[in-house]
């Protein structure tokens, strides 16, 4: 990987920003999200490898990106407990309201 770039095989997954200027380091979070999220089992090990389970269990633990059902596989993955997980948290659940 030259200069820290992404692999070229993630760029669908960053497909509303602007992908060549991404690098690494620089918004590992954001990255991690969204393989987490939207990423195949390539770009997972990807970024297992890359960024290790402790970058990826810290992602977990403060994200509000990611959805409840990505954080619970990656809680039980890591052994997280879900009270230690942001997007569990009732300030920042999102519910829908009747109209």
């Amino acid at each position: 990987m030259s200069e820290n770039r992404l692999p070229e095989f993630l760029r669908p997954l960053f497909w509303d920003v602007d992908f060549d200027p991404l690098r690494i380091p620089g918004h590992e979070r954001y990255m991690i999200e969204r393989i987490l999220e939207l990423g195949n089992d390539t770009a997972v090990r990807w970024a297992w490898r890359t960024f290790g389970p402790e970058a990826i269990a810290q992602t977990v633990r403060r994200s509000r990106a990611i959805s409840p059902n990505t954080a619970s596989l990656w809680a039980l993955i890591l052994r997280i407990p879900r009270k230690s997980i942001r997007c569990f948290s009732r300030r920042f659940r999102i519910t829908s309201r009747p109209f």
